[in-house]
């Protein structure tokens, strides 16, 4: 360790740990990559904490860093009772190294940068965001309509402010429909009976086995940096085989991407399943081009035809192990995998806006590749 962070650190020690009366947790967090990380959620097992702070039940913790200047953070329970890990943002150049310490005291207030919610008032919707994008899927109110969709919608945004209270306010008392942008962004993303933005079903005979719309939705962490959920669906068929999924969704502030964590249970010990982009139908005329990223390392890359008026929107799906097919088929552009029925299926799904920094796909399939990278070489953290 430098002279400049030893000082820094008996700096911190001073005036943080020893007003605690107890050790704080010094983290080294480094970015191996070979581009800047921003606002990179980083992730440190609450056991740790627990362990080095001695913390009594009535204690609270900060997050500072290495100018003792407080960072916002959050105590990830996923639905339990006890705290699993303590998450807190973290901008670092490439190859750079910095301090951040924990330690006991009185968290700061921070404003949220996630949210979600049940929407009973719009049949059923499950809507979450955070301070860059926005998500829906679908209920059992919708359903019971004759909508059917277990797809994954994805509201353009270009605001850092939280919209879905404002936006479904403002279209169910008609002072203004989310479907037209005011200034902030709209919803023209068409999902329908499809997967959406990146949702995963079985494949039999070469065709999509889709469930209905979610018959539960329970929130396991909401906030102020992360919004999990866990979703459950109603049994379906796939190739005369019943089969049993449940999807875990999380999305980090500053992230335009969701960790999906999919399960399907069923009677066999192998199945294929596939994570799918929706393609309009009017991608298949001969005229249109079909504008399509796929990387078997683990990327599938899509760019729906927009319009001058709303722009373009483009998505994508990374898997951390890859794709071991790639392909159009069912409407959809899928990466296909094998999967053991029963085991957790993790991946990320997301999507970008023309009207919200990304000014073609060209630059859209550079970010998820950077993306994939994250994903494979995380910050890494040091604990002293």
């Amino acid at each position: 360790m430098g002279t400049r962070n030893i000082l820094l650190y008996l700096s911190i020690l001073t005036l943080l740990g020893c007003s605690a009366g107890k050790k704080g947790l010094l983290m080294n967090i480094s970015n191996p990559g070979s581009f800047d990380r921003d606002n990179e959620m980083v992730e440190v097992a609450w056991a740790d904490v627990r362990q080095k702070l001695s913390l009594l039940p009535d204690q609270t913790i900060i997050v500072t860093n290495d100018a003792g200047k407080q960072t916002p953070c959050q105590l990830i329970t996923n639905g339990t009772k006890e705290v699993e890990s303590v998450i807190f943002p973290v901008s670092l150049k490439a190859g750079r190294t910095a301090l951040y310490h924990i330690s006991v005291g009185k968290p700061e207030s921070f404003e949220p940068l996630v949210y979600g919610r049940l929407v009973p008032e719009r049949k059923d919707d499950f809507a979450w965001e955070n301070n860059r994008t926005a998500f829906r899927v679908y209920g059992p109110a919708l359903k019971a309509s004759g909508e059917i969709s277990n797809g994954m919608d994805f509201w353009a945004k270009r605001t850092d402010s939280l919209i879905i209270d404002k936006w479904y306010r403002n279209d169910l008392s008609g002072v203004a429909s989310y479907h037209e942008d005011h200034g902030e962004g709209l919803d023209f993303y068409k999902v329908g009976r499809t997967l959406g933005l990146g949702m995963t079903a079985p494949v039999y005979d070469d065709t999509l086995c889709m469930g209905d719309n979610f018959v539960t939705a329970v929130i396991l962490d909401k906030g102020p940096l992360r919004i999990s959920f866990k979703l459950t669906y109603a049994p379906y068929t796939a190739g005369g085989r019943e089969v049993r999924e449940t999807r875990i969704i999380s999305l980090d502030a500053y992230s335009l991407f969701n960790r999906v964590t999919n399960i399907f249970e069923t009677d066999t010990t192998k199945l294929t399943i596939a994570t799918g982009i929706v393609m309009p139908d009017k991608n298949t005329e001969a005229n249109a081009p079909i504008i399509t990223f796929g990387d078997n390392t683990g990327i599938i890359a899509y760019e729906t035809p927009g319009n001058e008026t709303n722009g373009t929107i483009y998505t994508a799906a990374i898997h951390p192990e890859g794709f071991g097919i790639i392909k159009v088929s069912n409407g959809h552009f899928l990466g296909l995998n094998s999967y053991q029925p029963g085991t957790p299926y993790t991946y990320y799904a997301g999507g970008g806006w023309s009207k919200a920094g990304f000014n073609s796909f060209d630059e859209w399939t550079k970010y998820v590749k950077q993306e994939k990278q994250k994903i494979d070489q995380p910050l890494i953290i040091k604990i002293d």
